[in-house]
């Protein structure tokens, strides 16, 4: 008598946990199950998500190290690979939460058609909208700018010069500690880079050379391989 193969482990996710939600920025995320239980090792979707910014944010995958073998680390819709628990546990980014959708239906199962459409986040009022309050307020000029020069924060919308712009490469890890700061704060991620550079800057000026002896591997050359 022949045996009877074993059957597949029905592969979902759990509900969106919303970990933070600013006007400008927010963190959800979800578990995988398999038979309604914890996937081996726990694997985890976060979605970060930058509303002032049409397709902002990222997502990435959360998995142990002991995934990373039978994993595709080569797939086109990789942006990158952090190892971000001292070789205990990676994430692997995506742009888009549906790609980080497909990964995991490609390498756990998970069946996309009980995956319900991610909710909409309600975005800050698109530049050429925006009601700026009356103690801010800027001859009509001023009044319309590209999202490149306009800064958000929790007391209306500051308008700045043009800028050149300064590429930094951030390990996932320190990231996501920098976004998170942004929106808690009610800033634009380049807003909260601008006020730190000129923090650092001042501190240098005036010979405090604190902002120098940052920990090693906060900032890093241009990613190889996966990098964007």
């Amino acid at each position: 008598m022949n045996a009877i193969a074993p059957l597949s482990p029905a592969v979902t996710l759990t509900a969106p946990d919303t970990l933070l939600d600013t006007n400008t920025f927010a963190i959800k995320v979800q578990e995988l199950l398999m038979d309604d239980q914890r996937a081996p090792g726990v694997v985890l979707l976060h979605q970060h998500v930058v509303k002032d910014v049409e397709g902002g944010g990222f997502n990435f995958i959360n998995v142990p190290a002991a995934h990373m073998l039978a994993l595709d680390l080569d797939d086109a819709t990789i942006l990158r690979t952090a190892d971000i628990d001292n070789g205990q546990r990676y994430s692997i980014v995506f742009d888009t939460y549906q790609q980080a959708l497909a990964y995991l239906a490609k390498h756990y199962g998970l069946a996309l058609a009980d995956v319900p459409a991610p909710t909409p986040v309600d975005a800050s009022p698109c530049p050429s909208a925006i009601v700026v309050p009356a103690h801010l307020s800027t001859p009509p000029r001023l009044t319309r700018r590209p999202l490149s020069t306009t800064a958000f924060s929790p007391f209306g919308v500051m308008h700045m010069s043009k800028k050149q712009p300064i590429r930094v490469f951030l390990d996932q890890e320190i990231h996501s500690r920098y976004l998170i700061q942004a929106g808690t704060n009610g800033l634009t991620p380049s807003a909260l880079g601008e006020r730190l550079i000129q923090s650092g800057l001042t501190q240098l000026e005036r010979g405090d050379k604190a902002p120098l002896d940052a920990p090693a591997g906060d900032a890093s050359p241009a990613p190889h391989g996966n990098g964007a």
